[in-house]
């Protein structure tokens, strides 16, 4: 094996870190104003819930991401994706039934 300059291998590290410093600068600019989980066709990519997500005309599988890019899209993500229009008919239909046993007099879950 041959030697490694020392002073050579400093200025390959230093251009290294030049071009990581560009691209970090970038991605940090970028990140304020568009979404990370917006890809080049505008397709959400997130696995997570976003206020922001719209359906995507023609295929109910893919979501489009909506947000125009003035805000701060960081405090839109919810925690389950998709989820959400199940988890509140799953709520809504407990409160019927709750509401239905209340109005017939029916006791409802008894504590232990």
């Amino acid at each position: 094996m041959s030697e490694i300059d020392p002073a050579e291998y400093q200025e390959r590290l230093d251009r290294i870190s030049d071009i990581f410093a560009g691209m970090v600068s970038h991605a940090e600019t970028t990140t304020q104003h568009r979404c990370p989980y917006r890809d080049r066709h505008d397709h959400c990519t997130a696995l997570f819930a976003c206020r922001n997500q719209q359906p995507n005309q023609g295929d109910l599988e893919t979501l489009i991401c909506g947000h125009d890019g003035v805000f701060d899209y960081r405090d839109a993500w919810e925690s389950h994706p998709r989820n959400q229009e199940r988890m509140q008919r799953k709520i809504r239909n407990i409160r019927l039934k709750a509401q239905h046993r209340r109005s017939k007099g029916e006791p409802g879950i008894q504590e232990p």
